[in-house]
Formats: C-alpha cells, sequence, structure tokens
C-alpha cells in the first residue's frame, strides 16, 4: 500500500507539502498540487479515514459544484442548498463547471486538497467513474450527487424520478389524440436524461406506438440548441406534441415555432419540465411540470450532514421524488388534426428560386425561409449543389432562354469572372440606398461583394480558417510532460508550420507509440478547391506568392519550395493522401478522436463542437492557424442580371440583413458575417470561435488572381488547379520540389500570357 512518503517521492516534493495539500493547512502552488493529485492517483494513495475525520471536523466548509451560473433549475437547487445550510455553521464555497469535465475535475481537486468536510455536485461527467472514486471514495469525502448518478459508485443521490414524469406526459399526449410526440433532452449520459428517454419510449410502446428515434433530440440543454434540435426534427411539420426536460430547451422550442408561424397549445403543444413557483412567469402556451428543486437542494444538503455527523452510523442513500404533476390533471385540449399543408399558408405567388451550395449556412437559410415567406407572402424554393459543380450550374442556367434561378451563391474568388462575363447582377443602387442597413455587415465581408467600387450581392457566409485542436489532451498534465520531454519545449498551440509538424508527429501512433490519437492531423484536398487554401496558407505564411506586383509569375522561389517541403512533412502523420479526402471526412475524423488538430473553416465550428459534444470524445481549443495567415472564407448571394424578381431579391436581402435572423443563423450554422452575434454574450459563451473570427478579420487573405483594367479575368479554378498540380507532381510522380514548381512556373506562365498578362512594363502604370 502506497504511503504519504511515496507521494512525496513520486511527486518530487517534501511529505509536509503532500500533506499540506491534502489538509488545507496553507495554500500550495496549483502546478504543484497537480503533481501531488496526480501521483496520487498513480499511487492509488488512500489517506487514513480516521486522520480525515478529525482534520474535516473543523474545517466547516462544504464544496457545491454546479454546471451552470444560468441555469435556473440548477440555481433553485443551490437556494435549497444555501437555506438549509445557513445555520449549520458552514461556509459554502460555491464553483461552476460550465459543463466541462476538465473544470470539473479541477474545481474538485481544489476542494479535496482544501480539506472541505463534504462535497455536493451537479456533474458533467457521471461517468467518469475512477475520478469520482479516487478523489471521494478513497480520500472518505461525504459526498451527495443530485440529479445525475455517477456511474458505478455507491454514493448518495437525490433526484426527480424523470421516467415517471416523461411516462405521464406521454401518456397524457396519447389519450388526447396526439400521435407525433417529440422528446428534446440533455446528452443522454446523464441519467436525469436517460431516464427521461427511457419513460417516454415506454409509454409509446404501453400504447403500441412506434418508437421513432429521430423524434428524440439530444441537446446541451441551452435555449440556442433547443431551438436548433425543433427546427431540425425530422417531418418537423408533422409534430403536433414536444417534451423537453428543460425550461432553457421550451424556450428555444417556442422561438423555434415563432419563426416557423407556429403558436404553442395551438398549432403544437409545448410541455416540458418546471420549477413550481407561484410568482414564476411561465412561457404563454406551454405546460409546466411542479417539480421543486428547491426541495431537491434541501434534501441533498440534509443528507449531506447526516453524513458529515454521523459517519460511522450513515449510509449511502438514494432518494427519488415524484413530480407533483402526477397527482394533477393536465391542462391537455384534445389534439387537431395536422398535416403538412394546414402549417403553411399556400400562395399563388411565383417562388423566389435560389441556387446555394451545399452548405450548413444554405441548410439554415432553407430552414429559416419560411419565415420569409410569413412577413412578405413571397414563397422561396432552395435548391443545393456541389461547390465544384455551382459554377457550372450558374452558367447553365443562364445561357437557358429562360432562367430557372433568381439568386445565386457563389464563392468570393469566384466574383471578378463572373463580373466580368456578365453573370451577376450590379445592386449598388441597392445596397447603397436606405432601404438596405449596409452597417448590419462587417466591412471585410461587405467589401467581399464589391468589384471595381460596385456591389454584386450581399454576403452570406463570412469568416476564415481556424486552428481546432484537442484542448483536453493539449491541457493534459502526463501527454504535457512526455512532449516536454520529448520536445524541450511546453506543448501549445503551434505557432509556425515547423511546430505544426512537430505536434502532429507526437500525435501520430506511427511516430510516437504512446500517442492518445491516430494521427497528428489531416488534410482536405479531393477538390483543387480544397486543396489550394492547404497549400496557399503554407506559402503565404513563409512571403511565398505565385506572381509579383506587376502580375509576372514567381513559382519556383526558395519560399515557395521551403513551403512545399512544410507541406510534405505534413503527409508523414495524415491517414490518407489529400487528394482522397474531403472536408467532410477531415471533420469526421477529428470529432471521433482520431486526429488531434484539424485546419479548416469557421464555419464547420458548430458541427465539431456538437459532434464532439455528442461522442463524448473531450474539449474543443481554437487558436489561429501558424503563420496568422489564413484565407479568407465568404460566400456571398448574387442576384441573376436577367431576373424578373427584382424586387423580392433585395427583399429577401434585407430579411437577411437584420439582427434576428443572423442570430438564429449563428445558432443553426455557428457562424454569421453579420455583427450581431459577434456582440451577444450568450452567443460567444456557446461559441467561443466567434471572438477568433472576427479577429481574423483584421489579417485573413482573399484567394484572386491578378488584376489589370480592361484585361481578361483568369478564372480562380484554373490558377488553382496549376497550383495543386505542382503537389500532384511531387506526391505521386515523384517529381523534386524544384523540379515541379519549375513545371508549374512554365504551365502558370502559359495560362497568364493566354490571358494578356503581364503587360509590358512599359504599359504599366
Amino acid at each position: 500500500m502506497a504511503t504519504l512518503k511515496d507521494v512525496a517521492r513520486d511527486a518530487g516534493v517534501s511529505i509536509a507539502t503532500v500533506s499540506c495539500c491534502l489538509s488545507g493547512a496553507r495554500n500550495v502552488k496549483p502546478e504543484t498540487r497537480a503533481r501531488i493529485m496526480d501521483s496520487i492517483e498513480k499511487l492509488k494513495y488512500i489517506p487514513n479515514a480516521s486522520a480525515r475525520n478529525l482534520k474535516t471536523a473543523d474545517s466547516k466548509k462544504i464544496g457545491i459544484v454546479l454546471t451552470d451560473i444560468d441555469d435556473y433549475y440548477h440555481a433553485e437547487i443551490f437556494k435549497g442548498i444555501s437555506s438549509y445550510l445557513q445555520n449549520k455553521g458552514f461556509s459554502m464555497n460555491v464553483a461552476f463547471s460550465n459543463n466541462s469535465p476538465d473544470i470539473e475535475c479541477d474545481k474538485i481537486d481544489d476542494f479535496v486538497s482544501g480539506n472541505v468536510s463534504g462535497l455536493l455536485i451537479i456533474t458533467s461527467q457521471p461517468q467518469n467513474t475512477e475520478f469520482f472514486t479516487a478523489r471521494i471514495r478513497n480520500y472518505n469525502i461525504p459526498a451527495v450527487f443530485i440529479e445525475r448518478r455517477p456511474d458505478n459508485l455507491n454514493t448518495s443521490f437525490v433526484s426527480f424520478d424523470n421516467s415517471k414524469t416523461t411516462y405521464y406526459l406521454t401518456e397524457n399526449l396519447i389519450k388526447k389524440g396526439y400521435q407525433n410526440i417529440a422528446l428534446i433532452t440533455g446528452s443522454q449520459q446523464f441519467s436525469s436524461e436517460a431516464e427521461a428517454i427511457k419513460g417516454y419510449q415506454l409509454a409509446l410502446q404501453d400504447y403500441e406506438l412506434p418508437v421513432n428515434p429521430d423524434l428524440i433530440q439530444t441537446t446541451n440543454l441551452t435555449r440556442e440548441d433547443g431551438f436548433k434540435a425543433f427546427l431540425t426534427l425530422p417531418l418537423l411539420d408533422q409534430i403536433d406534441a414536444v417534451i423537453t426536460t428543460s425550461e432553457n430547451i421550451a424556450q428555444g422550442v417556442a422561438e423555434a415555432c415563432k419563426i416557423q408561424g407556429s403558436i404553442p397549445s395551438d398549432d403544437i403543444q409545448i410541455l416540458t419540465f418546471g420549477e413550481e413557483s407561484w410568482n414564476r412567469v411561465n412561457l404563454s402556451g406551454i405546460i409546466h411540470t411542479s417539480r421543486t428543486a428547491f426541495t431537491l437542494g434541501t434534501k441533498a444538503a440534509q443528507l449531506l450532514m447526516q453524513n458529515i455527523e454521523s459517519p460511522v452510523l450513515f449510509e449511502e442513500k438514494t432518494l427519488i421524488f415524484t413530480d407533483e404533476i402526477i397527482h394533477s390533471r393536465l391542462p391537455l385540449p384534445e389534439a387537431k388534426k395536422k398535416t403538412p399543408a394546414s402549417k403553411k399558408a399556400g400562395s399563388s405567388k411565383e417562388p423566389l428560386r435560389i441556387l446555394m451550395a451545399d452548405l450548413a449556412t444554405s441548410h439554415a437559410a432553407r430552414l429559416l425561409s419560411e419565415n420569409f415567406t410569413r412577413q412578405t407572402g413571397n414563397p422561396v424554393e432552395i435548391d443545393f449543389a456541389a461547390q465544384n459543380e455551382l459554377p457550372g450550374k450558374i452558367v447553365e442556367d443562364l445561357g437557358r432562354s429562360r432562367s430557372h434561378y433568381d439568386i445565386y451563391m457563389y464563392d468570393i474568388p469566384w466574383l471578378q469572372y463572373l463580373v466580368q462575363n456578365g453573370l451577376i447582377a450590379d445592386i449598388t443602387d441597392f445596397i447603397e440606398s436606405d432601404s438596405f442597413n449596409s452597417d448590419a455587415f462587417f466591412p471585410e465581408n461587405l467589401n467581399n461583394c464589391m468589384f471595381d467600387k460596385r456591389y454584386y450581392g450581399i454576403p452570406i457566409v463570412g469568416g476564415s480558417q481556424i486552428l481546432f485542436y484537442r484542448q483536453d489532451l493539449f491541457e493534459n498534465r502526463r501527454i504535457q510532460k512526455d512532449f516536454k520531454k520529448m520536445f524541450q519545449i511546453p506543448l501549445s498551440p503551434p505557432r509556425t508550420w515547423t511546430e505544426f509538424n512537430g505536434i502532429a508527429s507526437f500525435f501520430t501512433r506511427d511516430c510516437n507509440p504512446d500517442s492518445p490519437t491516430q494521427y497528428g492531423t489531416s488534410m482536405a484536398g479531393i477538390v483543387d478547391e480544397e486543396l489550394a487554401p492547404e497549400i496557399l496558407i503554407r506559402l503565404w505564411s513563409g512571403g511565398g506568392k505565385l506572381w509579383d506586383k506587376y502580375n509576372r509569375v514567381c513559382m519556383n522561389t526558395p519560399e515557395n519550395a521551403q513551403a512545399f517541403g512544410s507541406i510534405l512533412k505534413t503527409l508523414n502523420y495524415i491517414e490518407t493522401s489529400p487528394f482522397e479526402t474531403d472536408i467532410s471526412k477531415t471533420v469526421h475524423d477529428f470529432c471521433s478522436g482520431k486526429t488531434a488538430m484539424l485546419i479548416t473553416y469557421s464555419e464547420y465550428a458548430g458541427q465539431i463542437c456538437q459532434s464532439i459534444h455528442n461522442n463524448i470524445i473531450g474539449r474543443v481549443g481554437y487558436e489561429s492557424i501558424p503563420g496568422k495567415t489564413p484565407a479568407s472564407v465568404g460566400w456571398n448571394l448574387g442576384m441573376n442580371p436577367c431576373t424578373a424578381r427584382y424586387e423580392e431579391a433585395c427583399l429577401y436581402f434585407q430579411w437577411l440583413s437584420k439582427k434576428d435572423i443572423s442570430i438564429y443563423m449563428t445558432i443553426l450554422d455557428g457562424q454569421s458575417p453579420a455583427r450581431a452575434p459577434y456582440s451577444s454574450h450568450e452567443l460567444l459563451k456557446l461559441y467561443p470561435w466567434l471572438e477568433l473570427t472576427e479577429k481574423s478579420f483584421e489579417y485573413c487573405r482573399k484567394r484572386t488572381g491578378p488584376y489589370s483594367k480592361n484585361s481578361l479575368i483568369i478564372p480562380q479554378s484554373r490558377i488553382e488547379t496549376t497550383l495543386c498540380t505542382v503537389l500532384r507532381r511531387i506526391v505521386t510522380d515523384g517529381l523534386g520540389i524544384a523540379e515541379a514548381l519549375d513545371e508549374g512556373q512554365k504551365e502558370m506562365q502559359a495560362l497568364f500570357k493566354s490571358y494578356g498578362y503581364p503587360k509590358p512594363l512599359h504599359l504599366l502604370p
């Protein structure tokens, strides 16, 4: 059995320091405490229980760990705790985990080393049994868990019977004729949410109704995620009732109903777990249950005090309370017959037709466009096309005797070519008029719609490339120690491409057998449009370029050679060749825990975070890419120059610029070119990458070709194809970097020459 001396030796500190850390007799530096706690966990050291009981008897401190200060239900639980403990002579130390397992671990470690008398916990990591055993059981610390029961851990627990509540709610809905009932909960890793799902499913089965897994949506228990979960429900127009497990979710659902033109209690019935309070203002049209979180907090504190006061006689207890609504009659109306047509008012108007790239933003726009129709009476039809197919479809549509689409979505590198070939309408008069609020957008994004001082659209996507990394791995103390031993520098997000490759090698199992991930990173390049930015950001970082200020090609340079050398090193730390990998796979590999880092566009941030949350694999960090030379990502909506729906298209552009719509777009997609979401503290808390994205506007670069007045525009795709061919020749054909760049130089010069570049020097201004 490990001793205090063993712990001190392993942590590299004195026995006295270990003792002080455990007793809280004096402050111990955070980094020292972290080493001590790691050693204790590694050695399975168990402090003497009787000695600990003697020390804690006089500490008179209770550690309380809650998830989120903004959660009303959990705030009421704390009120109950406080009410019971305030006359017991104990001080209360409260910490918030923000639903982060890592933060929760740190806070509990702080309480343990501070020698608290007991712990009250609403955990964000019930599956982390090993941690709770090491920190609570082995230290003989009295603890009560609330709402969320840790896996395989015999400890006191208090909660409501969520299974019984959802069964009751579902049963009553069924008896009133409701057929398509959705359930929106928190993560299924929480016992409270898992029990709610269990009751819902059991009620459907008992009444011989099918259990459709698509009608069960999990969220992070925020209003914003509830909003998104409802709007993305399959067969949304057939849903006649929704049950939610928190009032936050219910608020999000109600807001989504408003967007869709549905009225709670009239078009759709919303039921939610709610707090019992005579003076609480409840949302109109929503039926709330009548549980008392205050009582839950009181009972949890009472259990804890019983354990502290009589540790020898105390037995761990589980208290499950029944929601008061079980004993009452629900004020439910009879279900109304619902058809898809009943939710949408028919219109004889010709729809406004839009062709968009198949992106998350585009799907968000389609979800919200029903709101535009409701406000203006103009129906909207949105079709999608693959990014690499979209330019051809635009040209094809304009080649018809009568175009099908009124609005086109286009990537900002295409703008010059579209304008010069008359494929996009000049809407400067509209943009500069009083009817359009240009201040709603960041100038950097709105300028992406401008060519030769004229406007040719409005921005709908605006962001840049950012670095995503597994923050939980980068901050893991064991991993940090191993990295420093290997590279002699601390582990942190890379600032240079040399550092990036070094970190990528460390997290690649073929290079480091102890790596927690299979590969360090990944790279997309199945199409040139995805591969070119991967090359360009490395060229730009080292001062490389493809042409000079006189539009003379300059590919075969030392700077460009160095960039390609860096890319070749990166290819050693990826699973599959970039020529066989698309962006969706790189995102999937990162979200599934296969890779440690990912460089991609900010528009994927929301998807990444949601997927990481669902997979329960860790925590995401965000940082500027190495060299701070990201490619600007921008998609605009431009008008067909031949459209007969000019006024309707302008109305749609006005609608997209509204504050509430830009916020809804951000919630559904995770980013926006408008200012409003970036000034919302609620959204910045949920989507921390927004701050980084806004900052990147200062230094991100456009992917544009050379330009001289009265000269033809070279399609950006042809320039990028030539650039990507250089890498293919190096990787696939085995050419040396210098040789491949020389070949690329000749091909790029021929391309430039065919479009009249460069002009003779004596003709240049």
